[in-house]
């Protein structure tokens, strides 16, 4: 085992052991869990200790290749989380989402099942733009007052979300897909056709899971479904009230077209990548600002900043995030993890590489991230698997089954922003997502096993 995979495997293990162990806060942990092991690195290869900073910058702001490629770094997405939670945040002020919510208590009348599930479907919805940061802004503006309103845990919404993000990951317009088809020299009509069978499927088991859960919601709150009629319409029209009550003072329901429409603009821009998603909300912000509060300097400065604190502790994990990239790819640890594990495959069980390619993403997507398992760990196994007559094809298709566990990672930095929203622990998260997500695993092998997709003989 190299130096290299030594450290960059130590680097992993501590940080994921300090979050668990909630030694350090996220943001500590992402820098100074990889500060420290890349200067240890360094000192015990020979390099410059200063060396360490180089990685750190190429990580946070950007890189530029022997080619002249620049890859960017943590700061451009950091920007764009910042301003986006600060307009969704002035946009919740201005009660953009006040008539989705009012309609949804009457309509729901206080039965935590129909929450729960119309939260999922609403997540499923929202995230098939391949923005996990907007899918999160979105329906937790939208249905976590209704949890609060309600009393159903915060915790369970995190899980709604990332489970049908994580389905929708696999849209030819989503990030972990084309990682895979660049890394196999695969078309999108080669792969994605047999992925979409497993997609409908994992996406009936959120939506039962979703069901589970408000069951087990309206048992522990105490509500049956046989006396939802006696619930007096006057305490639905209180809880109604209740929200509307909320920052009345900062509403402004007769420009609710006005921010509805400027909300889609942005949205559609966002999606079609028309432009910078951080310059489209710094320049919604301006409009949102203007139009709703007028010439009034104090209250417009007074709700920017109110709205700005809300996104600054994601921005600066997201930042943060670029100590433990930058040190993990300059160092070269990325690379001799990715190696190391496409060495350790068992020649004699041919067969299996498909499967045991989906395995090794598992840990391999949640700790080294897309980037590493997409370019590095699958293309060598799918090298090895071509050797003995199994297409690129089929690897391609092992490759996206680890996405149903990849919302347990530390390395996504809307997950954080999910989990400050939905008022749960990351640490907590991440536990049950992860015993939640691994039967949707399983749904995957299975079906695209009965399919052909995934031949296991």
């Amino acid at each position: 085992m190299s130096l290299e995979v030594a450290i960059g495997l130590v680097l992993i293990v501590a940080f994921v052991v300090t979050i668990f162990k909630r030694w350090f806060s996220p943001y500590a942990a992402l820098v100074f869990v990889p500060l420290v092991c890349g200067l240890v690195y360094c000192a015990m290869s020979g390099q410059s200790l200063l060396t360490v900073f180089d990685w750190i910058y190429d990580g946070v702001f950007y890189a530029v290749n022997e080619e002249g490629g620049v890859t960017p770094g943590t700061t451009r997405s950091a920007l764009m989380v910042l301003f986006a939670c600060t307009y969704f945040t002035i946009m919740m002020n201005v009660g953009l989402f006040e008539p989705l919510i009012t309609g949804t208590i009457r309509l729901v009348k206080g039965d935590p099942l129909k929450i729960v599930v119309a939260s999922t479907l609403v997540a499923a919805a929202v995230s098939l733009d391949g923005d996990g940061t907007s899918t999160v802004l979105i329906t937790t503006a939208a249905f976590m007052p209704l949890y609060k309103q309600f009393g159903i845990k915060g915790a369970y919404l995190a899980l709604l979300i990332a489970l049908p993000t994580s389905v929708f990951n696999m849209t030819p317009w989503g990030g972990p897909l084309a990682r895979c088809l660049s890394g196999l020299n695969l078309d999108v009509s080669q792969l994605f056709p047999k992925l979409l069978p497993g997609m409908a499927v994992v996406m009936v088991y959120d939506v039962f899971l979703a069901y589970m859960i408000g069951r087990k919601e309206r048992a522990r709150l105490g509500y049956s479904p046989k006396n939802a009629s006696s619930i007096p319409q006057e305490k639905i029209e209180a809880m109604v009230q209740a929200v509307k009550d909320n920052n009345a003072e900062l509403k402004r329901p007769k420009l609710a077209l006005y921010n509805l429409i400027v909300t889609l603009v942005i949205m559609y821009m966002l999606v079609t990548g028309m432009a910078n998603s951080a310059l489209l909300f710094m320049a919604g912000i301006a409009a949102a600002l203007f139009v709703n509060y007028g010439f009034n300097f104090k209250t417009q400065k007074d709700r920017l900043t109110e709205a700005l604190a809300e996104g600054m502790p994601a921005c600066s994990m997201i930042i943060a995030s670029g100590f433990f990239m930058g040190i993990l790819n300059g160092s070269g640890m990325t690379t001799g993890i990715a190696g190391f594990l496409g060495q350790i495959v068992p020649a004699s069980s041919s067969n299996l590489l498909p499967l045991f390619a989906a395995v090794v993403g598992i840990p391999g997507l949640i700790f080294l991230g897309p980037d590493a398992y997409y370019f590095g760990v699958l293309p060598v196994l799918a090298t090895l698997a071509a050797e003995y007559g199994i297409s690129a094809v089929t690897m391609g298709v092992a490759g996206m089954m680890p996405l149903a566990t990849f919302y347990a990672t530390p390395l996504t930095a809307w997950l954080f922003i999910l989990c400050e929203r939905c008022e749960v622990e990351f640490g907590d998260y991440q536990k049950q997502f992860l015993k939640i997500s691994f039967p949707a695993f399983l749904i995957y092998a299975v079906v695209f096993a009965l399919t052909g997709s995934l031949p296991l003989f």
